[in-house]
Parts: C-alpha cells; structure tokens; sequence
C-alpha cells in the first residue's frame, strides 16, 4: 500500500495547515492511528514534520535520523524534487486535475514553504537543514534514537531495532534519482492524460449544446 494512492496526502496537508497555521483541528491519538494503521513504519515527510505529536502518540516507537553530508543532500534535492517543483505545466495541473496531481503539487509547495519559506539559497537550506536535525535530536530521546549515517549498512539499524542481520541480503538502494524521477514521471503524465479526459467531458456537452444551439436557430 502507498499512501499516495489511499488519500493520506490529503489528510497531511490538513494537519500541517492546523499545525503551523491554525486552520482546523490538530490530530489525537487515535486520529494518527488512522493513518498509520497497516504500516511497520512511516518514513520522510510529511510524516518529520509531527516528531512530537508521534512520541507522544506512541511512546515506545524508535526513530532513525539517517546522517548524510549536506552538500550530498543539497545536491540530490536540486536535481530531484526542486527540479521537478519549478515545472511550469505543475501548476496548470494541479487545476485540471486536482484529484490527484493538485493534492500531490499542494502538498509538496506546503513543505517546502513550512522548511525554508521558499528561499532556496544555499546558507538558507543548510541553516534549515540544520534546525531540523537539531530540532530532532531535541525532541526524541537519546535511547530511541538512531543516527544512522547513510552507507552504514545493516548493522547499525540491525542492533538499534534488535533484530539480526539478514544473511546473503544486499541492502536496498530504491530511491535513486532516475527511479524518482521516473515516479513522479508517472503521477506527471497521470495527470495530463487525466486533464484530456476531463477536457471531454466537457468539451462533448458543450460542442453538443453550441451544435444543437446552432441548428434550432436556423432551423
């Protein structure tokens, strides 16, 4: 299950409008179980953006800080996701098929507007960069903690969780730039096909009416 495709984009942006901007209701207990209910784990964001309301949600859960260079990161998040933001046709997308692609481009603009404000300097995203592991490392508790240096293989995560390490199995590399790219690639094209269909649905009825339109007044 992906919870694009169950709704919980949707749901995120509520919460992160109640959080950060006090519009609506902020979620309880049993709220969050909701949206976690049939997952082992929640990863990335929107999910950091609620460290507090999950340790204090589920007491006994374990958090992994995965640890990479910024420049690293920096350099990623410029050919990925920035890239991918600043493509003019998202905006008209996000209007014409707002179902799906408007929540998703929503969404994402919302994020990044929570982390940086929008300014996407290099001294801004490294000082955001920066807050928000610190700001991690404040709120979760050293003994549920796991600063895992990306590269570090099993082991670490292994003895964090208890668990032993998997024998003969390599560790999963899945989110590289091309296979993101070829994500979002997909939710992209999704969304033009989509904006044809409804064009349509509309376009038919209306040529239909101008045509019958057109033939009672010369009739």
């Amino acid at each position: 299950m992906d919870r694009f495709w169950l709704g919980h984009n949707k749901l995120w942006t509520s919460q992160l409008r109640a959080k950060y901007y006090g519009k609506g209701q902020k979620w309880e207990r049993a709220d969050f179980d909701k949206i976690t209910h049939g997952f082992d784990a929640i990863i990335d964001s929107p999910c950091n953006f609620f460290t507090e309301e999950f340790m204090t949600a589920y007491p006994s859960a374990l958090v992994i800080l995965n640890i990479r260079p910024f420049d690293s990161w920096y350099k990623s998040m410029t050919s990925t996701i920035w890239a991918c933001q600043s493509w003019p046709s998202w905006r008209l997308l996000q209007y014409t098929e707002p179902r799906v692609v408007g929540v998703y481009y929503r969404l994402l603009r919302l994020e990044w507007e929570i982390f940086c404000g929008h300014v996407y300097s290099t001294s801004r995203i490294r000082e955001a960069y920066e807050e928000r592991h610190n700001h991690i490392r404040a709120v979760v508790p050293k003994e549920r903690l796991l600063e895992y240096p990306l590269g570090a293989g099993w082991g670490p995560i292994c003895e964090f969780l208890g668990k032993s390490v998997p024998e003969g199995l390599e560790f999963p590399h899945v989110n590289d730039k091309e296979k993101w790219l070829g994500r979002v690639g997909k939710l992209w094209w999704y969304g033009v096909k989509q904006t044809c269909v409804n064009a349509m649905k509309v376009g038919v009825p209306l040529a239909a009416c101008a045509a019958a339109v057109t033939w009672m007044y010369h009739k």
